[in-house]
This record gives C-alpha cells, structure tokens and sequence, in this order.
C-alpha cells in the first residue's frame, strides 16, 4: 500500500518490512533512532513492547498500553495506536455510523485494547470485552474502566454460551482473535445473532474471512479488516509525511496485493 502511494507521488521513500527475533526491539529501535526513518508500523507481537520503549506516547498508547505507529523526530521516537480510529472510519465509510451503544469486543489483545479506547470514547455505554484467556480480559475492562468511569465495561470468557447471552441486544461485535482465520469456527453462535447486530472482523484475506462470509450467506452484516487497514495505512502516512492521502487510495492497493498474492491474510498493524 504504502510503496504504492509512493511511487505515484515519486516521492523519495521507500517502505520496508523488518522481521525481527524476539528480544531485538531495543537494538532495533537504536538504529531507528540514529538512522534515515521517518517512522514505521508496529504489529504483533512487539506492540506491547514498542509502547514500553518509545521515547513519548499518545494518550491512547498510554491508557491501552499497546502501539502500531511510530514517528521519528530529533532522534527521538514517538509511539501512537491507530486501531480504534482506523476501525470507526472504516465502520462510518461502510455506512455502518461511529456510535454504537452495545459493543462485544472478542479477544483482549493490542488490538481489542486500542478499539476499546476508541469505543469508549466514542458514545459507547456499554462494552463487553471476552477473551479464551478471562484473566486478561478482565484486566482490559480494568485499564478501560479507570479511564472511561461512566462506560459499563464488564469481561468474561471466550465461550460459546457466554457468548451468546452477551451477544443478544448487541449493536456491533468486533472480532480481534486469530479465530476469526479458521474456516472451522463451528462453536461461534451465529443463531445468537439478532436483526441490527453487525459484526467487524479485524483479520482480513482475499474475499473476507470465513466467519464474515459465512455471516454474510445468513443476513447479518458483516465485514473484514481490509478497509480498516487502508485507513490505519493513511493515518501512518500523514504521521510520517504530513501529507493527507484519501484512504480509498490505500484501499486500491491493498486489493490489488491481496489479488496478486492469493490467499494471504493477516490483522492490521
């Protein structure tokens, strides 16, 4: 996406992908620091990480504890979580709106964190937060309850009748977990499902993920994290470059890579 926009506006940049082994983020970011970068997108699993080591942090980063963007300044680098913006323009670009009184939020990693932020601070009353591992969910409600006192924010377990009774009266379910991969997900409750629920899921691939197709074939409004990405993409951009590129263009080219690369998936930065 980014190489793209780039190359059409010939600008003297070039976007590449770094894959690091575990425990080399700090040398890393050391020569981030000392080089000729304007900045960079961090995914999982360092987003956690690259929060804790950033020089300065936005508001987001520092109520989530998680970051996807970095900015380069005077040697300096300064960390930002685009999540849960990058997710409501995607949802008001779909027409789906930006306020949603009931949300589920499946899984409570960097991810769920910074939409939750977002959720929160966007006209959502009540937000429920289900992960496989309970512990943490709760510890997410925690963090986003101390800052958002007037949200009802309560967690549990990733599980199917858990989900179902919370699924009921729900206005937007989004799903930050690696299921939303797996074209076997058969303990998912669909049947829970009510007329005016919509459900994001934040993974994208090449025609949806099986969940968003499957919901899709049976009425309910569903869509992947493709359109959260290009707008994810922009915001990283204008970061960086101070330039505001539309995050339909971003869009364009990352159809047209999925398209060429088959079935390659993935969860936005």
């Amino acid at each position: 996406m980014h190489n793209g926009v780039i190359a059409r506006r010939k600008l003297p940049l070039r976007y590449v992908a770094f894959d690091l082994s575990p425990g080399a983020l700090p040398d890393f970011f050391r020569v981030v620091r000392a080089g000729n970068f304007l900045g960079g997108n961090v995914t999982i699993p360092y987003k956690e990480e690259a929060a804790a080591l950033a020089d300065g942090v936005s508001k987001a980063v520092r109520v989530c504890g998680a970051a996807n963007v970095l900015r380069v300044k005077a040697g300096r680098l300064h960390a930002d979580n685009t999540d849960g913006r990058g997710l409501l323009a995607a949802l008001a670009g779909a027409g789906w709106g930006r306020r949603f009184p009931r949300v589920v939020l499946l899984g409570a990693g960097g991810s769920a964190r910074g939409i939750g932020y977002e959720l929160a601070g966007a006209g959502t009353r009540e937000l429920v937060i289900l992960n496989r591992t309970a512990t943490r969910a709760h510890a997410v409600a925690e963090l986003l309850s101390r800052r958002f006192p007037r949200v009802r924010i309560s967690a549990g377990e990733l599980e199917p009748r858990r989900m179902a009774r919370e699924f009921s009266g729900t206005d937007l379910i989004v799903q930050c977990t690696s299921l939303g991969l797996t074209a076997d997900w058969t303990s998912f409750p669909r049947e829970a499902l009510k007329k005016g629920t919509r459900l994001f899921d934040i993974v994208y691939r090449k025609g949806g993920t099986p969940l968003v197709r499957d919901l899709r074939r049976i009425g309910v409004p569903a869509m992947d994290g493709l359109p959260m990405l290009a707008h994810q993409a922009a915001l990283s951009f204008a970061a960086w470059t101070g330039m505001e590129v539309p995050a339909e263009e971003f869009l364009f080219y990352a159809r047209r890579a999925l398209a060429k690369r088959g079935t390659e998936r993935g969860i936005p930065a």
